[in-house]
């Protein structure tokens, strides 16, 4: 019986160290299942998280500028529909011709406004030469008026062509004689300066 005992022993601390040795190597091939899980499905997962919070700032931020530029078109869509007699009036104070509409149908009664006749109208181009500004779009031209009035009204007439809707420049102004009929009237040449659109198609937009 004596001779029996060790054996037992033996055995048990062989039996433990399987045991032992079985728990070892479930203990790693759990960890190895962890980190294959981490590595091969966790990991992808969170990196397919973050990209998508990414996109979805990056559609908000697309959104909110869309939705900022939809309220910016419609403001001035209702800008323009409120304003679109004022833009129809374009055509006329910078017309796509030599032909000055608005100037022509408003200077006969800027001069009777100041108690002066209008003998003739012409018009010429500009020389750019002295011109300093050479805008994309709005071309100078010059009108030569030859008027007759008081002087005293003279000045009063400059100011009203300079105030017409075209923005009509004084050039130059000269002194003719007096009226032969006996009266103070005197006659005048007057150069303006005003602007037509060379682009005949400026306005197709419309």
């Amino acid at each position: 019986m004596s001779d029996g005992k060790p054996t037992v022993g033996l055995l048990a601390t062989i039996k433990e160290s399987e045991e032992k040795r079985n728990s070892y190597i479930t203990v790693l091939f759990t960890l190895l299942v962890i980190v294959l899980l981490i590595v091969f499905a966790i990991r992808p997962t969170l990196t397919t998280i973050v990209k998508i919070k990414n996109d979805i700032k990056v559609k908000e931020s697309i959104t909110e500028k869309l939705d900022q530029r939809i309220k910016t078109i419609t403001a001035l869509d209702k800008e323009y529909t409120a304003s679109k007699e004022k833009f129809d009036l374009l055509s006329f104070v910078y017309p796509v011709s030599s032909k000055q509409v608005l100037f022509i149908s408003n200077i006969e009664s800027v001069l009777a406004r100041n108690g002066f006749k209008l003998n003739s109208i012409n018009f010429d181009s500009y020389e750019m030469d002295s011109y300093n500004i050479n805008p994309a779009v709005l071309k100078p031209e010059l009108v030569f008026l030859s008027v007759t009035g008081e002087y005293n009204n003279f000045i009063n007439l400059l100011k009203d062509l300079e105030s017409l809707p075209m923005y009509a420049v004084i050039e130059g102004v000269s002194f003719g004689s007096k009226s032969s009929s006996g009266t103070s009237e005197t006659s005048y040449s007057i150069i303006l300066r005003i602007y037509n659109i060379e682009e005949t198609n400026f306005y197709s937009f419309k």
